[in-house]
């Protein structure tokens, strides 16, 4: 319990989430990572019921591919916890409420777990990136290539 605590102090910190009391909330689930601490899952079915997915295609495996013919040098970025980049409207944080043994609590930032978090995230990355060349987003790891 005190790695649940901990990490939703962590969470208060980084202002993805702030204790707020309301009626409306879904149950958390702590899952235990490798190195002891805890990753704060929360289940959002009943919310992701009523969420309209955005629709943003990746790229093709062969468009890829040939992007990176000839290219000798790669580097792999990965944007460390990249949903809780994108900061939530206050109507729409409240309806992430979970509840846990030490209150209520929603989330400012977009979390994991609302189905259309993934291509949210994926459409700001390629947003960010249009025209950037050598570069390849996929999710949220992004390749730099090059030939030199």
């Amino acid at each position: 319990m005190d790695a649940v605590k901990r990490e939703l102090e962590r969470m208060e910190n980084l202002g993805v989430r702030v204790n707020e009391p309301i009626e409306w909330c879904a149950g958390m689930v702590p899952v235990p990572k490798k190195n002891g601490q805890v990753r704060i899952c929360v289940d959002l079915t009943r919310l992701n019921k009523s969420v309209q997915r955005e629709r943003h295609q990746l790229p093709a495996v062969e468009q890829v591919l040939a992007q990176l013919n000839g290219a000798k040098v790669f580097s792999k970025l990965d944007a460390n916890s990249g949903f809780w980049q994108i900061s939530l409207a206050p109507e729409s944080a409240l309806l992430t409420t979970f509840i846990t043994p030490f209150g209520r609590y929603c989330f400012h930032r977009l979390p994991f777990g609302i189905t259309s978090a993934s291509e949210h995230c994926n459409q700001r990355i390629s947003d960010i990136l249009t025209g950037a060349q050598g570069v390849v987003s996929m999710t949220d790891d992004i390749l730099v290539f090059g030939k030199d």
